[in-house]
């Protein structure tokens, strides 16, 4: 159970896990993409440290220590400018707490093995952290509805909006670190890059400046995290229960020069342009010629591609092998032809060949099989080999009626990979249809696919990928119709 409000004293109220540390989730058996845990680079944990001790005796809680890096930071820290500090730490997997403990960074007395949102709140100066990365969705129902109502608990008297449940369980871990700080106390947290423009973040940042002083957020270009396609910011919340309009934004080229104070861009935000949707983030990182070409010349010379064409997703067939058929099956179950359409099941079939479907080599071909008003002899036992395979008990087969006919097929003019590194668009003139692995574009009256096909391949279109569509890290874009509808 979540205890109430942070206690106005200095004492200690915490409600340790009745299990053993023997039992619980583990590391070693679990994944780190379950847990959420990818450790912290001790440069950034060594800059968060000296960041938020600031006075002797000063009280700091780490509420996902994993293996340490914070812990240590802080005791090397408070050890040499003779600090004392009184450092707590909170761990869910039970051999990462045990090893972090063995190896003498927190007192046992200080350290709980337990899921930090179950952690009844006690007084600290700062909460110094790196929560796990995992969304919502994925986690088992009981833990799923402990972290939204942990969320709406803080939300909802500051900013009256509750947690988005398409969100990740950094925001209620942020949201829930904040019930234990004092007032005037500090709050520095490595969050996922998404929390600069990800929707279901924007009542954080209504909440963050509702609730701090000064806001400071700092990106770094080197790779935080080399093994995951995961980019990573620093959060720095100084003075709770105070307010601001404006989060100063910080870039640096590499970790050295975070470690040194140099960064490469300085600017103050307004939090309402965040709120809004703005990537301001993003462009603050432009020059500021190409920013004020953008905000001027640029948009009364261009239009939304919303105003050219309608972008949707794919169909979604529940199971990509049965509808698909090789051209093997289609023989043997005698398939007719003409419910055979010519599909675009991939990005990768579209790789290297031009901008336009004609030119597809025939080896990358695929075809959906589509049946239309009463089955030949050959689709019945088709049908057939699909319901004695489970086919007809998927997911997306078992709720529709008939469960074999694929909903929502249209040929696209146009179609542009979701997933991708760079905004391949390719004019349909062969007239294939496309599953969910691409965004389909049907053209509005008067537009030709020749030319929204040239209006697509400039340096601009490239530019506003980078400023309006979200990223998977590592320069992977995940196109959606509403992103794709706003780019110029």
């Amino acid at each position: 159970m979540v205890g109430g409000g942070s206690v106005g004293c200095r004492s200690v109220m915490v409600r340790r896990p009745h299990s053993s540390l023997a039992t619980g989730p583990t590391l070693a058996g679990s994944s780190p993409r379950a847990l959420g845990a990818y450790y912290t680079p001790p440069v950034a944990a060594s800059v968060m440290a000296q960041w938020a001790l600031r006075r002797r005796g000063d009280r700091v809680l780490e509420p996902s220590m994993g293996d340490g890096a914070f812990l240590a930071a802080l005791a090397q820290e408070s050890d040499r400018r003779r600090l004392r500090a009184e450092v707590w730490g909170v761990e869910l997997a039970a051999d990462t707490y045990a090893a972090t403990v063995a190896s003498g960074v927190v007192p046992p007395d200080r350290a709980l093995r337990s899921d930090f949102l179950a952690v009844t709140p006690f007084e600290v100066d700062a909460v110094v952290g790196n929560p796990p990365y995992v969304r919502l969705r994925h986690l088992p129902p009981a833990e799923a509805a402990t972290a939204r109502r942990v969320g709406d608990s803080v939300l909802q008297p500051v900013v009256g909006s509750s947690l988005d449940p398409s969100g990740s369980v950094w925001m209620p871990f942020v949201l829930h670190a904040t019930r234990f700080l004092a007032r005037g106390g500090r709050l520095a947290m490595v969050l996922p890059y998404d929390v600069t423009y990800v929707r279901y973040a924007r009542s954080l940042w209504r909440f963050l400046g509702e609730s701090f002083g000064s806001l400071r957020v700092v990106r770094v270009r080197e790779r935080m995290f080399p093994d995951i396609l995961q980019e990573a910011v620093l959060l720095f919340a100084d003075d709770f229960g105070g307010r601001t309009a404006h989060v100063a934004f910080e870039a640096c080229e590499t970790l050295a020069h975070l470690a040194d104070g140099a960064p490469d861009v300085q600017v103050s935000l307004r939090i309402d342009d965040v709120v809004g949707g703005d990537r301001v983030f993003l462009e603050a990182l432009l020059p500021s010629s190409v920013q004020e070409l953008l905000r001027g010349p640029l948009r009364a010379a261009t239009v939304a591609a919303s105003e050219l064409v309608t972008f949707r997703i794919g169909y979604v067939c529940g199971d990509k092998e049965f509808f698909h058929p090789s051209a093997e099956d289609a023989r043997h179950f005698r398939l007719p032809e003409r419910h055979l359409l010519p599909a675009l099941t991939s990005a990768r079939q579209l790789s290297g060949v031009g901008v336009r479907t004609s030119s597809l080599p025939a080896a990358r071909g695929e075809r959906l099989w589509l049946p239309t008003g009463n089955l030949a002899a050959g689709e019945q036992r088709y049908v057939q080999h699909g319901e004695g395979s489970g086919v007809s008990q998927r997911f997306k087969c078992r709720i529709r009626d008939p469960w074999y006919v694929t909903p929502g097929v249209k040929v696209p003019d146009v179609v542009v990979p979701v997933f991708t590194e760079r905004p391949t668009l390719m004019v349909n003139d062969a007239g294939m249809v496309a599953t969910n692995s691409l965004l389909c574009g049907y053209l509005r009256p008067g537009v030709s696919a020749d030319a929204m096909a040239c209006s697509w391949y400039t340096s601009l279109t490239l530019l506003q990928m980078e400023l309006e569509v979200h990223a998977l890290g590592g320069g992977v874009m995940v196109l959606v119709p509403r992103e794709g509808a706003r780019l110029r």
